[in-house]
Parts: structure tokens; sequence; C-alpha cells
């Protein structure tokens, strides 16, 4: 059984890196930047499904569903949502950086729309076939700030959130990512917890990200954004200190034991 989840594992990644290729190129050929950025962007995708393949065979014993403790044999279709969510990132980020050389500022908000749309289906695809899994829920809560990442270096690029801003989120982004493996490291293993902050967080940035575009079709001073910045800054800064101190704390408590192998523990 696992031997067969470590293939489909390896597969998927293989395959969602091929298919990463493809939509580079799928907008590098007509546009005409393949040869400015094709060999940054091969690099950095490679290394990227490098590290999730990484992640996800750290994580192996925990394609377990629940609450009946199922083991998978292969990638269920909802972690393949996710991860096809995941996958993107590199492309997308790439995708935005030609997009300020380039006329394809269209497409580019198709590419960012069909990442978000993913985010509703591997949640209705989990539930409605029972398909809930331990690394499904860590997936899922790192994909939220993966999003907001994307979406983010989309509006600086557009000039539409400050660099300070954008510097918040990659903190609480890599930050959360490097206590995650230190927990890890040290107790080998980890509860993932969704924190109402947390949830406070993602949704003032979305509420923020949707009044900053009402500065295309409405005379609203500009010290209004700046204060929705500062406030929303300020609600990033306390969850990033708040996810610090919950991390100091599960180092503390020894991790409930389940026999299952994995590094996820119960929720």
């Amino acid at each position: 059984m696992r031997d067969r989840l470590t293939s489909s594992i390896v597969t998927t990644v293989a395959v969602y890196l091929a298919g990463q290729f493809a939509i580079f190129l799928g907008y590098a050929l007509p546009f005409g930047f393949t040869g400015r950025y094709i060999l940054p962007f091969a690099l950095s995708a490679i290394a990227f499904h490098g590290l999730l393949l990484f992640m996800l065979l750290l994580f192996k014993n925990d394609f377990v569903k629940e609450p009946d403790g199922q083991k998978l044999e292969r990638v269920n279709l909802a972690n393949r949502i996710t991860l096809f969510r995941v996958s993107t990132l590199p492309t997308v980020l790439f995708v935005i950086l030609a997009s300020k050389d380039y006329p394809m500022r269209y497409p580019l908000i198709a590419l960012v729309v069909i990442v978000f749309l993913t985010d509703f289906l591997d949640g209705y695809v989990s539930r409605r076939g029972n398909e809930v899994t331990r690394v499904g829920r860590m997936m899922d809560s790192a994909s939220d700030y993966s999003l907001l990442f994307v979406i983010s270096l989309v509006y600086y690029y557009f000039h539409l959130i400050p660099v300070w801003f954008l510097g918040l989120l990659v903190a609480r982004l890599a930050g959360q990512t490097i206590m995650v493996l230190v927990v890890i490291g040290v107790k080998k293993k980890i509860t993932p917890r969704t924190t109402l902050l947390g949830k406070i967080t993602v949704a003032a940035t979305m509420v923020l990200y949707a009044a900053e575009l009402l500065r295309f079709v409405a005379n609203i001073p500009y010290w209004v954004f700046t204060a929705m910045e500062a406030v929303v800054g300020s609600i990033v800064v306390v969850s990033i200190i708040d996810k610090v101190v919950m991390m100091a704390r599960d180092l503390r408590e020894p991790a409930a034991p389940d026999g299952s192998g994995g590094r996820i523990a119960n929720s």
C-alpha cells in the first residue's frame, strides 16, 4: 500500500510539473517572452515541485481519511485539486512578472480566477465524496496563504498595495512554513489548528483587496485606502505573533500517539 501511494505521489507531482510547463508555454509562446523567462521559470518550477514532493513524502502516512482512519493507496481527487492549486504558484508568479512588459492583463486574470476556483472545488469534492484527509487539512490551510501571496503579487505589480503590506504576507507564509518544520523536527508530529484570528486575517485581506478595486470606479480619497491597509496590516502582525505563540505552546505539549505513524495529529 505504501509503495503504491509513493508511486502515486511521485506521478502526481511529475504530471503537474509537466502541466505547469505547458501552461507557461501557453502564455509565453503567443506573447513572445519564452526566451526571457524560460530558464528562470524552469529552475524555479523544478525546485518548487522538488520541495513539494519532499513535503508530500514527509507526510505520506497522513494520507488518511477522517474520521475513520482509512489509509489511502493513492492521492485522491480532492487532494489532487488542492495540489494543482499549489503547483500553479511558480507559473502564476512568472506570468505576473511578464505581464508588466507584455499586454496580457486579461489572460493573467483568467489564470488567477481558475486557481481561485479550485479553492472552492476541492472543498466541495472532499465533503461530497467523503475524501477529507489529514494531509488535505494541512494543504488546504497552507494554500489559503499561498493564494493570498499570489494575488498580493498581482496587486503589488499593479500598484494597488504598498511593498510593506506584501512583505507582511510573505513573512506570515514563510514564518508559518518554518515553524511547522521546527515543530516536526522537535516533536515528529504537529497538530494543524485553524484559529479564529487566522480566518479573520484571510477575510480582512480579501475585503481590503475588494475595496482596492474601487480605486478604478469611484472617487474615494487616497487616505481611506491607506487607513484600511494600516488596519489590515495590524491584523496580519497580530496573527503572526499569535502563530508564534501557538507554535511555542505546541512545542511544549506532548503529541498524542494515534498509531498511524503520521506526522499530523488528530484534530
